[in-house]
């Protein structure tokens, strides 16, 4: 039987270039020819010729002006499919993410209960081993999401009300969960004004942030020290112009001057009608960027009952933590009892509901000090719940503190939940110190 040579597919880019140069500059071409002809033959004093000439070269320019709209509405199909594809990736590791993280999570947290209690030597040692070895998981989870949060690009999303300090803060945390970074100190230089209140998308901020810290630090030998600073730098064209300055203790390169096409960071900062500046010296390295933000109005009236409570935070008596009265909502039975074990000898009662319509049945019968929510969950998933029960405290006046507990820890997640009035974030799994000092700090 003869041998058939498979022929190999053209790639696109390849059919894109040969459509372009068959079907517009070959027509432009002998357009721009015809008009040539016909100019030289009307200075030749001739009549009909360049006549005929400037006719004819009407017809290859109207094929090519057809075939470059169509060029142009085929790459929109095109960049919209790249979108689309770029999101569905987002939600797979969105999901996978989610999925390995509720596990994970009781792992740690009985890895922890465990080590507590007493046990032989041996046992201890087994005990160790089982920690570390989940550990280890949660670095290669914390490693898939941060290799995805400098990866991948962000849509416009509506207007948030936000503050700079707790974003830069909140950057630098995420930078942690990456295993290559331990080398590296980022610190943020807030003299108040970290407390200046935008409108915007925060999102791209931290993604600017991360990719600039990423490049900085892969690309740096030995340890690497930055520090970040941001203020205002007057106002442009309604807008505020912000200014940060990222410097470093040692050469790096954050973007380079001659790197063509930018990377993300630059991409995203001329989105923002912004630009950088780079310079490099023999002791160290400073990038400055500005980016332009919608400043704040200030509020007249509290929009929600938290933001009532939170003017009133000296009238309001603390509480130790066994005398606390918890709501967890959270649907799976598993991760209900690991949290009922963790916090039951620490406080006074704790209470369970599956859902967020089982939450807002609870707390419109009983009196609770504060919410631990889960996002995602049947019936009323956890940002919805959080919303109504912000609408509620609305008429009462009263707050309570909400912390969402979630597998969800991409890029955006902490700004929903905030979005939605909760007071506090904590991704699984979950360090029971950090919980404790949160739940500590809005008591």
């Amino acid at each position: 039987m003869p041998n058939r040579t498979r022929t190999s597919p053209i790639p696109h880019s390849d059919l894109m270039t040969r459509r372009t140069r068959n079907r517009i500059l070959l027509p432009v071409s002998a357009a721009i020819l015809l008009v040539i002809i016909a100019l030289v033959t009307a200075l030749s004093g001739l009549v009909y010729t360049p006549l005929v000439a400037g006719t004819l070269a009407l017809l290859p320019l109207g094929l090519a002006t057809a075939e470059l709209r169509r060029l142009i509405a085929d790459s929109r199909d095109i960049l919209r499919e790249m979108a689309s594809i770029a999101e569905k990736n987002e939600e797979v590791i969105n999901s996978f993410s989610h999925k390995i993280r509720e596990p994970l999570n009781n792992l740690v947290l009985l890895g922890t209960m465990l080590k507590e209690t007493t046990s032989t030597p041996k046992q201890q040692e087994l005990i160790d081993t089982f920690i570390a070895s989940t550990g280890s998981m949660v670095d290669v989870v914390n490693e898939l999401t941060m290799e995805t949060a400098g990866n991948i690009t962000f849509e416009r999303r509506g207007e948030i009300r936000f503050r700079l300090g707790p974003i830069i803060r909140d950057t630098i945390e995420l930078m942690k969960l990456n295993r290559n970074h331990d080398q590296s100190v980022v610190t943020y230089d807030d003299h108040g004004e970290g407390t200046g209140e935008y409108r915007g998308d925060p999102i791209v901020i931290k993604q600017i942030l991360i990719d600039l810290l990423s490049a900085a630090i892969s690309g740096a030998s030995g340890k690497v020290s930055i520090k970040i600073q941001a203020r205002e730098a007057g106002v442009r064209d309604g807008s505020e112009k912000i200014e940060f300055t990222l410097s470093s203790n040692n050469p790096v390169v954050f973007i380079g001057e001659k790197r063509q096409p930018y990377p993300l960071a630059g991409r995203l900062i001329r989105d923002c009608g912004g630009n950088w500046q780079e310079s490099t010296t023999g002791s160290g390295s400073w990038f400055v960027f500005y980016i332009n933000l919608l400043k704040a109005e200030k509020l007249v009236a509290p929009t929600a009952a938290s933001t009532l409570i939170r003017g009133m935070a000296e009238e309001k008596s603390r509480k130790e933590m066994k005398d606390l009265n918890i709501l967890l909502v959270e649907d799976n039975p598993i991760n209900q009892r690991i949290t009922q074990l963790m916090l039951e000898p620490l406080v006074k009662r704790l209470e369970t509901a599956r859902n967020g319509k089982e939450a807002l049945d609870m707390f419109g019968t009983v009196r609770y000090d504060l919410i631990l929510m889960d996002v995602q969950m049947p019936v009323m998933n956890g940002l919805v719940a959080a919303e109504k029960i912000r609408r509620l405290e609305m008429s009462t006046q009263a707050h309570v503190p909400i912390i969402a507990i979630t597998a969800n820890a991409m890029l955006g997640d902490r700004e929903q939940c905030l979005a939605v009035g909760m007071d506090d974030y904590i991704s699984k799994p979950i360090e029971p110190e950090v919980l404790i000092e949160k739940i500590t700090a809005l008591i």
